[in-house]
């Protein structure tokens, strides 16, 4: 059986939090900086893997974006 695990990125424009299995691991300054600490996770989990971030939410009244890569 495999495991999946999701990888969100909340950004509001002034941080980056890193959310993983709905448990926030840390707040970053950019986005960069935010999917390569996942990118790490993502490969302690899987030798190898690498992560996509496709944009799944924006909202400009809020100044807020979500992106999500999922590991399986």
């Amino acid at each position: 059986m495999r495991n999946t695990h999701n990888f969100l990125i909340e950004s509001d424009g002034t941080k980056h939090d890193l959310i993983v299995d709905g448990q926030n691991i840390g707040t970053f300054v950019t986005l960069k900086a935010a999917e390569a600490a996942a990118n790490d996770i993502a490969r302690r989990v899987a030798p190898g893997a690498s992560l996509k971030f496709e944009l799944d939410f924006k909202t400009t009244l809020m100044d807020l974006e979500i992106r999500a890569a999922t590991l399986q």
